[in-house]
Order: C-alpha cells, then structure tokens, then sequence
C-alpha cells in the first residue's frame, strides 16, 4: 500500500524538476563559441606607406596620313625593283627598272606628260629645270629646253643607271612623286610584274602621325608616362602646365604601327577605341589610412589625428583597396598612427586659409 502511494509522487517530482532544469535553460543565455564572439575593431592604427602613380585609363585615337597612290607611264617586265615598305624615296634616284631600262622617282611642280628636248618650252620644262637645280644638276632655269638642261638630264640618267642617255626625257623615264620624297607603306609593283601605262607602282600615307587621347580635369601634377599596346611615351606639361594630349614622336608612333595591338584595332570592325594608361612617371609617396580616419572633408582636403585632439591638415590624393591615400599639408610633417571613428568627434579640421 505504501509502495503505491510513494511512486505517484516520485513521477511528479521527477517531472517538475525537469521542467525546473528546462525553464532555466531558456532563461540562461547560452555563451558563444570563441570563434563566433563578436569582434570589436581598434580605435588606433598604424599609417603605412604606398606608391601612388595616379594611374588612369583613356581611350586612345589615332590620326593617319591619307592614302596616295604612285604609277609609272612605263610599259613592260619589271626586271628591278628597289622599292621596301618604310624605306624612304628620294626624288632624283632609281625607284624600279622595267625591261632594263631604269625608272627615276622625281618631284616636279608640274608632271611630266610628254617627251621634251632640246627646244621645248613650258611650265613642264620650267619645273624640271628647278628639280635639276635643287638635285644639283645642270639647267637653265627660264622654261626653254637649252643644252644646259639636256646636260642635267643625261647626268641625271646616267647616275641612275641609264647608259649612253640622249638628253631627253619624258613620262617613261620617271616615276612622278608629289612631293620631294615619299614613304612606301606598299609596294606593288614585284619583280617579274607586267606594267601597262599608269600602273601603280607604290602606295604610300596610311602613316599613323599622331596618338591622341583626352585628358582627365583631376590629374595630378607631375610628367607623365602614356601606355598603349605595351609602349611607352613620356609626356611633357604645355603652356597651360597641362599634359600634352597629341603625341607625335616618330619614334613611339613608329613602335605603335608595327606592334599587334595596332594590326588588331585596324581589323576591328566594331571600331572599338584600345584603351591607354596614364600614369606619373615618378609616384608621390602616400600614406595610407582606413577611411574612417579622415574628418573634415572639404573636396581634397581633410584632416586626421594621431591623439583624438590634435588635427593634422592633409591633402586626400586617391583610393586603393578600401584605403584612403593621403599627404600632409605641410612638408615634413610626419603621420605615424591615427585614430578612427567616434574617437574624431572632438576634432576640429581648421578651415582652409586664402591669401
């Protein structure tokens, strides 16, 4: 009978201490793992150093010289040719000899476009005359064909390779450049080709004169190196202590022209500009902060404190991976550690001062 009694009331203790032991488990909170307390961050850093070149992207655009065709009047089996793309032509020497016969490249003001001798007259006459003179030949020089002329012509052709020349010459005998010397970017006519009268012979213009970009309004000052296509130019401040934004030397534009990048953006139908780099070619040694050390930022300038009291003027001069770039104001001035956040709420960045 006892025994009956007894176990009802073992259960029921049982069971409100368990319900004890539950209740206290919710109330308790329960301590985080290590691993998972939350962080708390530092009000203090150290401020390092970096490079700072201001590197900037552009887009590139190039200006070329326009395209001129060269022909020959002669007629025949090229059996010389002396032409190579980027070699440059001189009027007055042998450009190609057809069926042995040597073909002269030469500048007149007026084309010749017949056969003159002894006795013509007209501007033809009158231009080659100066292009003798000025190649150093014998000519009269008043437009009549007079035995000075024929003289400057024989040794015009016998230097080209001309044998027993009569003192004539006429549209065969030459290849008409427009202007007193040109630069092959083709040459059409091989050895062993077929000329007819008029025949293209060379192709020249096409030539890259000039690399263009435009100028970003924020650059920092300092000379500055441009990039494209892995070669390098530097670039001088004009006038106006801007950079120049035309690049015209033949040495860098020439490098451009036969590098595969250059080939690549001619093919390219899209007519998608390449893209620059701009760079300083001697980088500003920055300091480099977290952002939340910088209070009173007014444009480019700002301030940061090593001690939550005093303020140090600074000039923000860029980014780089989360971290501000700075310099101080005044030189000498050395920033070794800052401090962050609230504990900037009692500085005070003095006003920029104007004179």
């Amino acid at each position: 009978m006892t025994t009956r009694i007894l176990t009802p009331l073992i259960l029921t203790g049982l069971g409100m201490l368990s319900a004890g032991v539950l209740a206290g488990a919710l109330i308790i909170p329960t301590p985080a793992p290590d691993g998972l307390a939350a962080a708390t961050g530092p009000d203090t850093v150290t401020a390092s150093h970096q490079q700072f070149a201001d590197e900037r992207t552009v887009e590139a655009s190039f200006e070329t010289s326009a395209e001129q065709s060269i022909t020959t009047r002669a007629a025949g089996t090229v059996s010389e040719s002396l032409c190579k793309p980027g070699q440059t032509v001189e009027s007055g020497t042998r450009i190609l000899s057809v069926d042995g016969r040597p073909v002269i490249a030469l500048h007149t003001d007026t084309p010749l476009y017949r056969e003159i001798g002894t006795g013509a007259t007209g501007s033809d006459v009158l231009a080659l005359q100066q292009e003798l003179a000025r190649l150093g030949y014998n000519a009269e020089g008043n437009g009549t064909y007079g035995w000075r002329t024929a003289a400057g012509v024989r040794q015009l052709l016998s230097q080209a390779g001309e044998t027993n020349p009569d003192g004539r010459i006429g549209p065969a005998d030459v290849a008409w450049l427009p202007q007193t010397n040109v630069t092959p970017t083709q040459c059409t006519a091989d050895l062993n080709a077929s000329l007819t009268d008029g025949s293209e012979i060379i192709k020249t213009g096409g030539q890259l004169t000039a690399v263009t970009f435009p100028t970003p309004s924020d650059l920092r000052d300092g000379k500055r190196t441009f990039t494209l296509f892995g070669v390098k130019a530097s670039l001088d401040a004009n006038d106006a202590d801007k950079i120049d934004d035309r690049i015209t030397d033949r040495t860098f534009l020439d490098q451009i022209q036969a590098s595969d990048g250059y080939k690549t953006t001619l093919a390219d139908q899209g007519g998608k500009k390449p893209t620059a780099t701009l760079a300083l070619e001697q980088p500003i040694n920055a300091i480099k902060v977290p952002p939340s050390a910088i209070t009173g930022q007014n444009g480019t300038r700002a301030c940061v404190s090593p001690d939550g009291k005093r303020a140090i003027p600074v000039t923000v001069i860029g980014s780089a991976l989360g971290a501000t770039l700075i310099q101080p104001e005044q030189s000498g001035t050395t920033i070794d550690h800052v401090v962050l956040g609230h504990k900037l709420d009692d500085v005070q960045c003095p006003a920029t001062t104007t004179e």
